[in-house]
């Protein structure tokens, strides 16, 4: 699942919890689920967070070679 898919699960599970009327053991599994789709979010935050950092660190590199060359 995507970023946004997980989000989405995320939301559905919180109104399963917040709504009540669940056995303990429902409880818990929605919990558990809970944790490992938000370890899912922020890994894909996490790897895009890099992406956009090489991104920058390479505009940076092709500005500063243009301004070499200006000079």
């Amino acid at each position: 699942m995507n970023l946004e898919e997980n989000l989405k699960q995320l939301e559905k599970i919180a109104e399963e919890l917040e709504q009540g009327g669940i056995s303990l053991d429902k409880g818990i599994k929605l919990y558990e689920q809970g944790i490992e789709l938000t370890k899912a979010c922020l890994d894909e935050l996490d790897k895009s967070k890099s992406k956009i950092s090489e991104i920058r660190e390479q505009m940076s590199k092709l500005i500063d070679i243009d301004e070499a060359e200006d000079k």
